[in-house]
């Protein structure tokens, strides 16, 4: 089976294509969305000051990529640990976007304007 990531900074379009995909009938996981990931919070032990992270729950991502149940596997997202998952990955797909699109995907009153603006704040 291969396995595919699609990932890229938040309001590139991960969602969307994930959705897509899954759309056209493809086995596609929005990482963000399917109880992947989680915020972990704490503090800098440099600074003092609260730190936010988005990571993936390790155990839930090695039992999606140890399933052999389709021909491929997308699975969409971005987090701080992912690189621990790369060597899992025929091919790591990074999606780009303009500052002003990203931003306006990450704006929620942007997000009510339709699938041209569409996209998840964090």
């Amino acid at each position: 089976m291969k396995r595919i990531l699609i990932t890229g900074m938040s309001g590139t379009g991960k969602s969307t294509v994930i959705a897509e995909l899954a759309a056209r009938g493809k086995k596609a996981v929005d990482l963000d969305y399917a109880d992947y990931s989680f915020e972990a919070t704490g503090v800098d032990a440099a600074t003092g000051l609260p730190v936010r992270d988005w990571l993936w729950r390790e155990e839930r991502m090695k039992e999606l990529l140890d399933i052999e149940d389709v021909d491929v596997l997308f699975v969409g997202g971005t987090a701080s640990n992912q690189a621990k998952f790369y060597s899992r990955f025929d091919h790591v797909v990074l999606l780009t976007a303009p500052d002003d699109v990203m931003a306006g995907r990450r704006d929620p009153a942007a997000r009510a304007l339709g699938p041209s603006a569409r996209g998840r704040a964090r």
